[in-house]
């Protein structure tokens, strides 16, 4: 079965070290064929070797790779942006972790990241849950207020806030990355199938089961989806609704 996960990522995180070559060995043994992917690295605010991991990751992978733009606050304030702009790659995302950094929700800062996602004309993709400043809700003006611009809310997390901001805004869409299953049901029964993006969050296993390898955790959460939508509604979430955003 083809898949397409709009959020995985490579580079560093914590003690452990995601390379280009494995995340390119890990799509060809999950039949991935395209992938969303940003670099945990630029946590260390390495511009240089974030630029150069995604750039080897299309290097090997190719038209597989839809590279997203992360940026951080201080990368904005320090006008340090330029450099993934003028990179070369063709970036098809801007994302932002409010858990992570301190982005205001209707901040001056968070609203000149979202310039620039408009301008290259990509979707936005906000992390969302963990702390109140960066649950789904947090971000309902600021999705209402740029009516034309495209918004991701990673994890949907919490649900309730993730469905009424889907309910509001048309241009808002959320991704199953760490997702509990219950969740992706109430989505599915609420009729918002068409609003989600299967995504894993993979390489990041380390929340999950320790017992299972990497490809065996892989393929059980994309049963274990399966199981409860249905593969028609999986290919939907996988395929279309990707192919949808971001081709």
């Amino acid at each position: 079965m083809v898949i397409f996960d709009s959020h995985i990522h490579l580079g560093q995180f914590y003690e452990k070290y995601y390379s280009p070559e494995y995340i390119v060995s890990f799509l060809k043994d999950m039949n991935i064929q395209k992938a969303l992917v940003s670099s945990t690295t630029i946590c260390e605010e390495n511009y240089e070797k974030v630029i150069s991991e995604i750039t080897e990751l299309i290097k090997m992978a190719g038209n597989k790779i839809f590279p997203m733009l992360w940026l951080t606050p201080k990368m904005l304030k320090d006008d340090k942006h330029y450099l993934f702009l003028e990179s070369g790659v063709d970036w098809k995302c801007v994302k932002v972790h409010g858990f992570i950094h301190n982005w205001h929700p209707n901040g001056k800062i968070l609203q000149h990241a979202i310039n620039i996602a408009s301008e290259l004309k990509i979707p936005f993709l906000f992390h969302t849950g963990g702390i109140e400043r960066c649950d789904a809700g947090a971000y309902l003006k600021v999705i209402k207020r740029n009516s034309q611009q495209q918004f991701i809310l990673a994890h949907g997390r919490p649900i309730e806030q993730a469905i009424n901001v889907l309910n509001q805004c048309s241009n808002a869409w959320v991704d199953t990355a760490f997702m509990p299953i219950e969740d992706i049901k109430r989505l599915d029964s609420k009729g918002y199938i068409d609003k989600v993006l299967f995504g894993t969050d993979f390489p990041i296993t380390i929340y999950n089961d320790k017992d299972l390898s990497d490809t065996v955790w892989y393929q059980n959460r994309n049963s274990e989806i399966i199981n409860t939508i249905g593969i028609t509604n999986f290919r939907k979430i996988s395929e279309e609704n990707f192919n949808k955003l971001f081709c």
